[in-house]
């Protein structure tokens, strides 16, 4: 795995670890892990790229009042964009027009998913 894309994923993890819930990579969610939690598509765009990705957050309730407490807080933090340093430059997030959609469970009316909608830009070595 090259530098960048290393730096990217780290970029990652440490914005999306900055919000109290643990982060796993989509698709890669230990055995055991409890709600809520937050699942990142790890994506590393070339030099100057940009490109869609996302985020989904996962919480158990019979409302939508803490998970969309969250979806505020992340889009609150990305505001215009949000620029994550790495030890050879930076990672952009930005949110986009649709940034938070929830994803219906009906097999589990507790269980809440938000799809954020982002897109990603990488200034890395």
């Amino acid at each position: 795995m090259s530098s960048a894309t290393t730096n990217t994923i780290k970029a990652l993890e440490t914005f999306f670890g900055g919000f109290g819930l643990d982060v796993y990579p989509e698709e890669n969610v230990p055995n055991g892990a409890t709600v809520p939690y937050i699942t990142v598509q790890l994506i590393a765009p070339g030099w100057r790229g940009k490109m869609p990705f996302f985020a989904r957050l996962w919480y158990r309730d019979y409302n939508y009042d803490a998970i969309g407490a969250k979806a505020d807080e992340i889009r609150d933090a990305i505001g215009e964009c949000a620029a994550v340093p790495t030890g050879a430059g930076a990672v952009y997030i930005y949110a986009e027009d649709n940034f938070v959609q929830f994803q219906p469970y009906r097999d589990d009316p507790t269980l809440k998913c938000a799809y954020l909608s982002m897109s990603l830009m990488a200034h890395t070595d």
